[in-house]
């Protein structure tokens, strides 16, 4: 992602609405930060204004983030959405990634690795807590356990490059093909993963050996 411009935090805890903002302004400089408390108001700004990023918190007074994820992405096709909550259960996490959440960090995180976890995102890096990778790569090395899935070679190549961070768009110009096709590469590729987000694909591509954790 070359350029955080517009960003939602949705937080209904003023002190960590605050040092959410601090971070982000710090780390990504957007030009312009909205706010909401509840999943009413968060709902009211999807509609009205387009974001480059939202970070979503799960536990909120009128209901859970989760329902935020997915109107989110439909709004904003290019936007990363990262879940932040105090959550680590699977059914968070994996309810959150199946919505299409692009990371999921937790708070309790040092401030140093949720720095560098967020910061990442302008290099196209999904964000997620050390705990929650590990998480995951448990959970698809015993899917992958079960099931074996073949790439081909054009397959494995836009993988890798949307591992690293590339967009679709960036993908399709380093491999000399057009948009359209890489993104009918990347549909079969998580089709045959079984993912449905960015962030679930870095880590099927890490588990195959196609990129090395960061």
């Amino acid at each position: 992602m070359d350029a955080i411009r517009q960003v939602l935090i949705v937080e209904d805890l003023p002190d960590v609405a605050q040092w959410l903002r601090d971070q982000v302004m710090n780390l990504l400089s957007p030009e312009r930060i909205e706010q909401a408390s509840t999943l009413l108001q968060a709902q009211e700004k999807i509609r009205e204004q387009a974001y480059d990023l939202a970070l979503i918190d799960l536990g909120l007074p009128d209901g859970s983030g989760v329902e935020l994820i997915r109107p989110f992405k439909e709004a904003n096709r290019e936007a990363m959405c990262v879940v932040t909550t105090i959550f680590d259960d699977a059914e968070h996490l994996f309810g959150s990634l199946r919505s299409g959440a692009d990371g999921y960090l937790l708070k309790d995180d040092t401030e140093a690795e949720f720095s560098d976890q967020l910061s990442g995102i302008l290099a196209g890096r999904p964000p997620l807590s050390a705990s929650i990778a590990r998480r995951l790569l448990e959970q698809f090395h015993h899917d992958f356990g079960e099931k074996e899935v073949t790439l081909t070679p054009r397959e494995k190549e836009i993988l890798t490059l949307i591992a690293k961070g590339l967009s679709v768009k960036h993908a399709a110009q380093k491999l000399g093909i057009s948009h359209y096709t890489a993104a009918g590469y990347m549909k079969d590729v998580y089709a045959k993963l079984q993912v449905n987000t960015r962030a679930e694909a870095t880590l099927k591509a890490i588990h195959m050996g196609l990129v090395n954790p960061s």
